[in-house]
């Protein structure tokens, strides 16, 4: 019996396809591998668009607006991706995350990951500021430790940060837990929370108090850790 042959014909692949399965490869190679796949440079000019909310180098200047310089790249990566497409709520940054594509807001959070995370201290009311120390002991140091200095891809840094955004956004994370799902541990213990608590812990991650921790290995650079 005579063998048959089926003759394939060979389709082209699309340079679109191709840049679209590159894309992805780098992304993960970021994701999983850990690896920075761009020059920080390279991301220097769409990083400093951010500095006229975000302050000089991304360390804010405002009671309102958060620092971003030294954020953890992969928590950085994940919220600007949640304003994106709408899984976060923000004055804002929804549509300012919209203009950017996802390779550019990769860049953006390498280069700040590879900043140090200094926060900013500011003059508090020390008795609220303690206050604020006894109820972050009570309530959070079990997940934002160090006195809320370490950070990692799900937890970022809290002091140091401006009062009047941290007081914000955990009055806004107690109140809207179905627009802005938290972790189920963090929204029971801020309901159980009232508006003069979290003013005296705003009060606390704003001061020096947070410096009273002491770790003989201090947390490694941002753009490492998991």
């Amino acid at each position: 019996m005579e063998k048959l042959t089926v003759a394939t014909a060979v389709q082209p692949v699309p340079p679109s396809f191709l840049m679209r399965i590159l894309a992805r490869f780098r992304l993960l190679t970021l994701l999983f591998a850990g690896l920075p796949f761009a020059h920080t440079a390279d991301a220097q000019p769409l990083y400093w668009a951010c500095n006229g909310c975000h302050g000089p180098n991304g360390i804010s200047v405002g009671e309102h607006i958060p620092t971003i310089a030294g954020l953890n790249y992969r928590y950085f990566y994940a919220t600007m991706q949640a304003f994106r497409k709408d899984r976060r709520k923000g004055s804002s940054m929804g549509w300012i995350a919209k203009g950017y594509k996802s390779d550019q807001l990769q860049q953006i959070a390498l280069y700040s990951g590879t900043q140090p995370w200094v926060g900013k201290l500011e003059e508090v009311d020390p008795r609220l500021a303690q206050r604020g120390q006894v109820l972050h002991a009570e309530y959070c140091e079990e997940c934002h430790e160090q006195n809320g200095r370490f950070q990692d891809k799900e937890t970022p840094p809290l002091a140091g940060q401006a009062r009047g955004y941290l007081l914000y956004q955990m009055q806004d994370y107690r109140a809207a837990a179905h627009q802005m799902p938290q972790p189920a541990l963090m929204q029971e213990r801020l309901e159980k929370l009232s508006d003069a608590d979290l003013i005296a812990l705003s009060e606390f991650y704003a001061g020096s108090l947070t410096r009273e921790y002491q770790d003989s290995a201090p947390p490694e650079p941002a753009f490492r850790g998991e």
